[in-house]
């Protein structure tokens, strides 16, 4: 399938979850629109009626940098709240085909440095900051940690991937997909939607940051690593891992043998102890 049938598949899935969502129930997370150099971004806010200046944890959802929205991290977000006592946003990055890289990372770029440029309004802990994200937004999480080191903007505490992907170069045909993994047809309409499948263009560090030099790896922050065994970003999460720690970060490994791509989105006992190791890991490094 070309990628202008694949665009238009995403769009008509995209309308259909637009539709869905429409009518569920009012969330606990305060809206607040922020404006970026990408336009206008949502965003959600828990532990901010809090007058006591707290750390701040920030949050991207998963969906292929297609699908989702911040409100299904709501769960998470809620928990790693009641766990850590953090101030938490989950970002409504824009979402391809409509807004392709980089387009999301500059827009979850700016929401940041807006929250960290009003730490007084917000009573929040500019030097205590951190970030993370599931599927997609691991990635996004990822690629924002090495933009800040050579922005100089921010810095984070500390970081948390879970299971994300690092290497888009790989194409979708090329991956292994065990059960429990995203359908490779789905994979490759993510690809075409977010950077056009380009080969070239996935090799950007702010794409794939298997491909960021040691020299820009170094000196990021200490890194949660979360990896499902099935799944087919297993291999390039345990990849970029081995990356950040050839280049001296301190990385903490967590590996679900069984679980499937997304299972922290899940009700299993694997689940439970996937969002306990995230709780414990920002409660510590906060």
């Amino acid at each position: 399938m070309d990628n202008k049938k694949l665009i238009k598949k995403a769009l008509r899935l995209q309308s259909l979850m637009k539709l869905y969502t429409k009518f569920k129930p009012t969330k606990v997370g305060k809206e607040r629109i922020i404006d970026t150099s990408s336009g206008k971004v949502r965003v959600l806010e828990y532990g901010f009626d809090s007058p006591e200046i707290k750390p701040l944890f920030v949050d991207m959802h998963g969906g292929g940098f297609v699908l989702g929205s911040a409100d299904m991290d709501e769960p998470m977000c809620l928990y790693f709240r009641e766990q850590t006592g953090a101030k938490i946003i989950s970002i409504d990055y824009p979402k391809a085909p409509k807004n392709p890289y980089p387009i999301a990372i500059n827009a979850i770029y700016d929401v940041i440095k807006h929250y960290i440029h009003n730490a007084e309004k917000y009573k929040i802990n500019s030097n205590s900051i951190g970030i993370g994200g599931h599927s997609a937004g691991g990635n996004l999480a990822a690629v924002i940690c090495i933009m800040a080191k050579e922005k100089g903007d921010f810095s984070f505490k500390y970081a948390v991937l879970d299971y994300p992907p690092c290497d888009m170069s790989i194409k979708s045909s090329d991956k292994k997909y065990p059960k429990g993994a995203v359908p490779e047809k789905m994979v490759e309409m993510f690809d075409a939607c977010y950077f056009n499948s380009n080969t070239e263009t996935a090799k950007s560090p702010y794409l794939s940051p298997v491909y960021a030099t040691n020299e820009r790896l170094r000196g990021l922050p200490p890194t949660l690593l979360i990896t499902a065994g099935q799944d087919s970003l297993h291999d390039e999460g345990i990849r970029y891992g081995e990356l950040l720690k050839t280049a001296g970060v301190s990385v903490e490994f967590h590996d679900f043998s069984e679980s499937a791509h997304g299972f922290t989105y899940n009700k299993t006992p694997d689940s439970k102890k996937g969002q306990d190791i995230m709780a414990e890991f920002i409660k510590k490094n906060m």
